[in-house]
C-alpha cells in the first residue's frame, strides 16, 4: 500500500474502538495492531486513549541484561503456571464428570456415603 493510499484511508469509530477492546483484553498490541492495519502505533495510541477505559500502557523500561533475563524468566514461569492451571481444570471436570457417573450408577445417597467416610 503506498503512503498516498494509507493517507486517503478513514477507520470508522466502531472499527477502532473494536480494536482498542482487542488491546485492553491482551488479544493484541498496539505494535500489532499497527502492523496489521498499516497504522502508525502513535495513531493507534490515540484511539486508546480516547476510546479505552484503561489508557495506554505505560512502557517497561529495561536498563541491564539481568532484567531481560529476569523478564523471559517470569514470562516462562507464567506459562508455566498457566498450563498447570489448565491441567488442574481437567481433572476437576474428569472428577465431577466420574461423581456425577457414580451418583447415576450407586443413586443418589452416594454422596451421603462419600461425604461420611464410607
Amino acid at each position: 500500500m503506498t503512503s498516498n493510499e494509507r493517507h486517503r484511508r478513514r477507520f470508522s469509530v466502531t472499527f477502532r474502538k473494536e480494536q482498542v477492546k482487542r488491546i485492553e483484553s491482551g488479544e493484541l498490541s498496539i505494535v500489532e495492531v499497527g502492523r496489521l492495519y498499516e497504522v502508525k502505533s502513535d495513531s493507534v495510541k490515540r484511539w486508546v486513549v480516547k476510546y479505552g477505559s484503561k489508557g495506554v500502557p505505560s512502557p517497561i523500561l529495561i536498563t541491564s541484561s539481568t532484567e531481560i533475563n529476569r523478564l523471559r524468566d517470569l514470562e516462562k514461569e507464567n506459562a508455566k503456571l498457566k498450563q498447570v492451571i489448565g491441567e488442574q481444570q481437567v481433572k476437576l471436570l474428569y472428577f465431577q464428570e466420574l461423581a456425577n457417573i457414580a451418583k447415576d450408577q450407586l443413586g443418589s445417597d452416594f454422596e451421603k456415603k462419600v461425604k461420611s467416610g464410607y
